[in-house]
């Protein structure tokens, strides 16, 4: 087969002549074809119609010249690049002190800001200003006449800090809108105590719930006396009005008073404790649901509720809240209300 020896890599494919193909040289095939050679291929000067290149507007770009740098394939020189990065440096330094040197924006907050601005303090000024005025017209009233100026700003909120009460409200230098408020609250804390009053229904209902939930046995069924218990609750129930701010321009009143009664949730969590475990002492429930009690069984229940009567605490002490407003040219109490503030010293 033949060899080159020497390559040119310059050699052009399109300008490049006949290359010599293996079957060419003499003898290649003498060992395969048993001397004979094969024929060679002969054009026989027909005209050629295979398919031809067409010509076209395309001119391959050079690749030998960069016209903004050295010629690819080349380095710049080093001190060709260090010229390049001075005045890239250059350049962002400028900017920079130019940035610097530029006038800042001194323009004030905008047109909607102002108007913002003015709206609260219109507002803030709407709000305080009448207190403001009322303070200052007091304040005087205090000084020309003489009186003590600590009692003309009595604070209008619940004078309790957690100290012993006092000696109660004055009733004699109470206004016409103040003690009617007093009054209408006197009158329904002792409406309380009656034996039709809801208020006892509800202590009895309260209790009555209490020991199902605890034993699954009614007060009946376990020998307590619910009224009795309602007695003794209320026949331990006091108060003290400790004092009252009516609102004649709103129609509406506060009044604030302490209470005292047994402890009813400790003494509660006594009973229901001792009762419960009496209970399934005596494994009442054994057989799917609760069987009667016997009366010696209730008479120990009963001794339980005794005891537990006896070592409750009788001073516990409520600060409550009652509200009132003037309805039909008189003063109100909000009875759910009082109800719900009642809850604690009565146990409902």
């Amino acid at each position: 087969m033949a060899r080159h020896k020497e390559h040119d890599a310059q050699v052009d494919p399109f300008t490049a002549g006949e290359p010599t193909l293996p079957w060419d040289e003499p003898g290649t095939f003498g060992g395969l074809f048993g001397g004979m050679e094969p024929e060679a291929c002969v054009f026989d000067g027909s005209p050629y119609d295979g398919p031809t290149k067409k010509r076209d507007d395309y001119n391959a770009p050079s690749a030998d010249v960069d016209d903004e740098g050295p010629r690819r394939g080349q380095r710049r020189s080093p001190s060709e690049a260090r010229e390049r990065k001075r005045q890239a440096r250059a350049e962002r330094d400028a900017a920079r002190r130019a940035a610097k040197a530029a006038p800042k924006d001194k323009q004030g907050p905008s047109r909607l800001v102002k108007v913002a601005r003015t709206i609260i303090l219109v507002v803030i000024l709407v709000n305080l200003l009448p207190a403001l005025i009322y303070g200052a017209s007091e304040l005087f009233s205090a000084l020309t006449s003489g009186e003590d100026f600590t009692e003309v700003v009595e604070s209008e909120t619940s004078s309790h800090d957690g100290s012993a009460p006092g000696p109660g409200i004055d009733m004699d230098s109470l206004d016409e809108d103040e003690l009617a408020c007093v009054q209408a609250c006197n009158a329904y804390l002792q409406a309380v105590t009656s034996e039709q009053s809801p208020e006892r229904a509800a202590i009895i209902d309260d209790f009555d719930q209490s020991m199902v939930e605890a034993s699954g046995y009614t007060c009946e069924e376990l020998g307590i006396d619910a009224n009795a218990y309602a007695d003794w609750v209320l026949s331990n129930f006091s108060y003290q009005i400790d004092s009252c701010y009516p609102r004649a321009d709103e129609g509406t009143a506060s009044l604030y008073l302490y209470a005292w009664g047994p402890d009813l949730i400790d003494m509660r969590a006594e009973l229901h404790q001792s009762i419960y475990t009496y209970i399934a002492e005596l494994d009442a429930g054994r057989t799917g649901s609760m069987r009667p009690l016997d009366e010696s069984e209730q008479e120990h229940v009963r001794k339980l509720f005794a005891e537990a009567v006896e070592n409750t605490e009788l001073g516990s002490e409520s600060f409550l809240g009652f509200q009132l407003t003037f309805e039909g040219g008189a003063w109100v109490l909000d009875i759910e209300q009082a109800q719900y503030q009642l809850d604690i010293p009565l146990g409902f």
